[in-house]
């Protein structure tokens, strides 16, 4: 093979600004690997790019999908007018060129145009591999992950009981015999039980559709990290906040215990005078009621026999008066 022949293309390749290689790794990122259900309808010509290319519709579920591809087409056509004028998305709404978009129930507007081989017409889970950038056209790379299974019409089986019961109970008529009860009650209770078994597994059946649901549109790699990375930081927060508020709680204990103590050494004094002063007025206000308690109980008593006897036997001896001499002066002599 002529190596001219591949270095051709690349010499005639447009250079990238910095910012458009940002901006196609920023949109690779943000539809990588994410699963959406829709319906394969045609393949149709796109004379912009000069080729086929295959159309999915969106399911009616795939809003949020639906409001993230519009978004992105807008911003992708804006920022490729002053590069690439006649830059073609395929991304579309509606009818448009040769293809003639008609309402379907269970499908919206939006219109994926894409490349798939070898594929059937129908509803599939499709995941986004990657974003394609060429010289004139922006393309999703779409994968078929499995095929939707239509859903089974559930009959309503009231309505059978109900027909049954009639057309016994016509043909006992015309034919005039009894009803057979029994065997209507027998069957209205199977009939019954069948309902109630048909209702069962329909709400089962409703309930692993939710949950399938779930886990293709929102358990994706993107959801994923974020729950992850919104875990770590918010243990990382409580174990930062506890580690704070240990810190915190220890320096006030401390504090706390340092200022108790002098606030012991100081009042200590103070608290024993107080007390001292207490036991004095306390042991005075004993004491005053002791005597008060004592004059009370001696008031009515006489006076002891051995009181008397002292107090007469003091005054049978009189007193002796001395007499005052002058000074200077003698007594005259006989």
């Amino acid at each position: 093979m002529d190596t001219s022949e591949m270095i051709a293309p690349m010499a005639n390749a447009r250079p990238m600004p910095p910012e458009e290689l940002a901006m196609q790794s920023l949109t690779k990122q943000l539809y990588k690997s994410r699963l959406f259900r829709g319906h394969y309808l045609e393949r149709c010509l796109v004379e912009q790019v000069g080729g086929y290319r295959d159309i999915v519709v969106l399911q009616s579920s795939e809003r949020e999908l639906e409001k993230l591809l519009h978004n992105s087409a807008a911003q992708l056509r804006m920022f490729y007018q002053r590069f690439v004028p006649n830059m073609w998305v395929g991304i579309t709404s509606g009818s448009y060129g040769n293809y003639k978009h008609t309402s379907q129930p269970g499908q919206l507007e939006t219109c994926i145009w894409a490349e798939l081989s070898d594929l059937a017409f129908g509803e599939y889970w499709f995941s986004i591999k990657t974003i394609r950038f060429r010289d004139q056209e922006v393309q999703l790379k779409l994968k078929m992950v499995r095929a939707v299974e239509p859903e089974p019409l559930v009959t309503p089986r009231r309505s059978i009981s109900v027909n049954r019961s009639s057309n016994i109970n016509s043909k006992a008529i015309t034919s005039g015999d009894e009803p057979p009860a029994t065997d209507e009650v027998a069957d209205q209770l199977q009939l019954g039980l069948n309902d109630f078994l048909a209702v069962l597994q329909q709400w089962g059946d409703g309930v692993k559709q939710t949950v399938y649901d779930f886990m293709a549109n929102d358990v994706n790699k993107r959801n994923i990290m974020g729950t992850i990375r919104f875990l770590a930081l918010l243990i990382f927060s409580v174990i930062g906040g506890a580690a704070m508020a240990l810190r915190f709680f220890g320096v006030f204990a401390v504090r706390f215990m340092f200022e108790l103590s002098r606030f012991t050494h100081t009042a200590t004094p103070i608290v024993f005078k107080v007390l001292e002063f207490l036991n004095k007025i306390v042991g005075a206000i004993f004491i005053l009621l002791t005597m008060i308690w004592k004059d009370l109980v001696n008031r009515g008593q006489s006076v002891p026999k051995q009181q008397q006897q002292q107090l007469g036997a003091s005054t049978r001896f009189k007193s002796i008066a001395y007499e005052r001499s002058e000074p200077h002066r003698r007594s005259e002599r006989w």
